[in-house]
């Protein structure tokens, strides 16, 4: 196979854009038919030149350059979708040989048999909790627990896959008995061609930045479109969270119409509206941004209102940050202070910071420090300051500050 031909492929199976990507070498013109997949794969690293500064797109590629393109499309697996996921998949068994001259070792060759594999993570974590007394008053308490999980996959055909995982931890460490375990994720995944993917049963849902909710999920999703603009309507029972002092059920039914919309490969917007099937349920609506400033810099927030409520009934979140932690990356960090203003009826149920279970009445600042201290080992640290609820007589009162530090393991 022809270079040219080669990267042509590559650029598909990646979806690798870059409207502004240059050309880096002598002998490729901007007349060449294959000049701009060459430039956009060589700005993301996936190809490379001769020293001379060339490309040599009209030799026939070898096995030993393919099998170089196949391990930087296997860094970037988190980033495609299935259907893109298993050709790179395919790729990697052909190219087996070579990859392991290379010296890749991947978990998704290692630790796959078949048609299945298996991935997982564990977790050790210290934190000050919340805890309700026999007289309902509150008090903190510090805690160090544990949690590991293992995700099996299993590829039914080129456009299904069945996904189960196993969960398995301890409320407290040294406290009596077993952890428990339980199969906390059950579903089933299939594409409908290119542009279109359905999944069914208990899975994640996010709704919007996570302000809102970020838990299981009972139910089906269907998404349509790709990465740059895509859409999904979700409908089910939400699992996570608590339905206290909410008018929902602890599995509240819901229809949940969410878009996603990236107008330049460093901002994300998205909106959604869910309609919540209970008497006298309230819908919400609300939007989020997240936005890359050069290399390093992140500013974001989200905004969520319940419809039929006033100003009571408004939560929204704003941050900034510094860096950014990758598991695969040895010595990387990232840094984020964010403000969350969560008023008395908030729609919030289950929020992705886990701000010490405050989903209402809370304002305050959360800062989060993230360091890859080896390869898939991360270190996680969390702390809230200047934290504040409203009395009944509508004074600002200080809360207890919440924190917690995690190790993870990635596997």
């Amino acid at each position: 196979m022809k270079k040219h031909l080669a990267v042509l492929a590559a650029t598909a199976v990646l979806g690798v854009t870059s409207a502004f990507a240059a050309n880096p070498f002598a002998d490729v013109t901007p007349q060449d038919w294959a000049y701009q997949a060459v430039a956009q794969l060589a700005s993301q690293g996936v190809v490379n030149g001769y020293p001379d500064g060339t490309f040599q797109g009209q030799n026939n590629i070898t096995r030993f350059e393919m099998a170089q393109m196949v391990a930087k499309a296997m860094a970037r697996q988190d980033r495609v979708d299935a259907e893109q996921n298993a050709i790179i998949n395919r790729l990697a068994n052909e190219f087996s040989t070579e990859l392991n001259n290379l010296g890749v070792r991947v978990s998704t060759l290692e630790n796959k048999v078949g048609n299945f594999a298996f991935t997982g993570d564990a977790r050790l974590r210290y934190q000050n909790r919340k805890v309700e007394n026999a007289d309902k008053s509150e008090t903190y308490k510090s805690k160090f627990d544990y949690r590991g999980r293992v995700q099996f996959e299993a590829t039914v055909n080129d456009n299904t896959k069945a996904v189960v995982r196993l969960v398995g931890e301890k409320e407290e460490f040294g406290g009596k008995g077993n952890p428990t375990t339980a199969l906390d994720r059950v579903y089933v995944q299939h594409n409908f061609g290119k542009y279109v993917t359905a999944t069914a049963g208990r899975q994640d849902l996010m709704v919007g930045n996570g302000l809102v909710y970020d838990d299981v999920f009972e139910g089906a999703v269907v998404t349509a479109g790709k990465d740059k603009l895509n859409a999904s309507v979700a409908y089910g029972y939400l699992q996570g969270g608590e339905a206290e002092g909410v008018e929902r059920k602890d599995n509240a039914q819901v229809t949940v119409y969410q878009l996603n919309y990236k107008p330049v490969e460093k901002v994300t917007v998205k909106g959604f509206y869910a309609d919540i099937h209970e008497k006298d349920g309230n819908s919400v609506y609300g939007a989020s941004v997240d936005a890359k400033l050069g290399s390093k810099v992140w500013v974001g927030g989200g905004y969520a209102k319940e419809e039929a409520t006033g100003a009571a009934g408004e939560a929204w979140t704003a941050g900034v940050g510094y860096g950014e932690a990758d598991m695969a990356k040895a010595g990387t960090w990232g840094a984020k202070v964010q403000y969350f203003d969560l008023k008395k009826e908030a729609p919030v149920v289950s929020n992705t910071w886990n701000l010490n279970d405050q989903n209402r009445n809370y304002r305050g600042y959360l800062a989060t420090v993230d360091y890859t201290v080896a390869k898939n080992i991360g270190l996680s640290a969390y702390a809230t300051f200047d934290s504040k609820k409203k009395d009944d007589n509508n004074k600002s009162v200080d809360l207890p500050e919440y924190y917690r530090a995690e190790l993870n393991y990635k596997f």
